[in-house]
């Protein structure tokens, strides 16, 4: 799980903050529930017939709420997709059926913070089983020769800890900002290091987070997240290596640089210490080609008080 490595210093800038901070965190007790309506957008310039959207409903239980902290029982259903190009993928429209309706117990530390996944041993083996007979099916539909291959790659694809990252990654952008104490009017750019979107290691990373506005019941926040070009540059090359095509360092210097950016803004509800709505847009280019990924998370119904 990811931690939030820029919450130490933004306390120590914001120490100064008025009696008008806002304390970004979950006000939860025991048997709360509430439901989240998560939308993913995917936009390639390489593959336009392949965009689209997918939208899930996410049950929420808390299971506990002390004084250390809240676990949390996070419910994907079903995922319901705009594109039947992207839903005939078998392995996109696998990886959705396979997590519906498991339950990830998350563990949050006081401030919010996501700290692990509480029941991982429990749910490893089930993942991996309904994969291998979801492969195993998938497979018998094809000529003999492209059986193995098929298994390998989709087996990689589909790994137990593929599908756990992907379908607690809206979890991680939707407590994201959790911990967080500014005051309104207030900004605050740290450098930190990100973990690396495309698998392996982290990225270094600026982070600035603006309190935009506050009132009584709510706070709304932007935050930017941007990447160090010379980085971008080695998991470029990671990129290839993993694809079975490295890039001889001579080549590798004439790329164009790689440019990758977050953009988000929060709706926060202070009376529950829940947001309301969440908007994250990721947007990877180089020289032309387009990458966009965006999050939009929106509470449907919250804990009834």
């Amino acid at each position: 799980m990811r931690t939030s490595l820029f919450f130490a210093a933004i306390t120590l800038i914001a120490a100064h903050a008025s009696a008008q901070e806002v304390d970004i965190k979950p006000q939860l007790r025991a048997g709360d529930e509430f439901r989240l309506e998560l939308t993913r957008i995917r936009e390639n310039s390489d593959r336009p017939q392949a965009n689209g959207k997918g939208r899930t409903l996410v049950s929420v239980r808390v299971v506990s709420a002390t004084p250390q902290g809240f676990v949390l029982d996070w419910a994907p259903g079903a995922t319901v997709l705009d594109n039947p190009l992207a839903a005939q993928d078998p392995t996109v429209a696998a990886a959705s059926e396979i997590v519906r309706d498991m339950v990830f117990r998350l563990t949050l530390n006081a401030d919010g913070e996501i700290t692990g996944l509480a029941n991982q041993k429990e749910i490893v083996p089930k993942l991996q089983a309904l994969v291998d007979k979801l492969v195993q099916d998938l497979s018998t539909r094809l000529p003999a020769e492209q059986r193995q291959a098929f298994q390998k790659l989709t087996g990689q694809i589909l790994s137990p800890a593929t599908l756990i990252l992907s379908a607690t990654r809206e979890a991680e952008i939707y407590f994201g900002l959790n911990g967080v104490s500014l005051a309104a009017g207030e900004a605050v750019e740290v450098d930190l290091e990100q973990p690396n979107p495309f698998g392996g290691g982290v990225i270094p990373a600026k982070f600035r987070v603006d309190m935009e506005s506050a009132t009584k019941d709510s706070a709304s926040i932007k935050t930017t997240t941007t990447y160090d070009p010379s980085v971008l540059i080695r998991v470029t090359q990671s990129l290839a290596q993993q694809a079975g095509k490295p890039i001889p360092p001579e080549e590798l210097a004439k790329l164009p640089p790689l440019q990758m950016r977050d953009d988000a803004k929060y709706l926060f509800d202070r009376t529950v210490g829940l947001m309301r709505e969440v908007t994250m847009d990721r947007l990877v280019s180089v020289e032309g080609v387009r990458r966009y990924d965006g999050w939009q998370i929106r509470l449907l119904s919250g804990p009834k008080r």
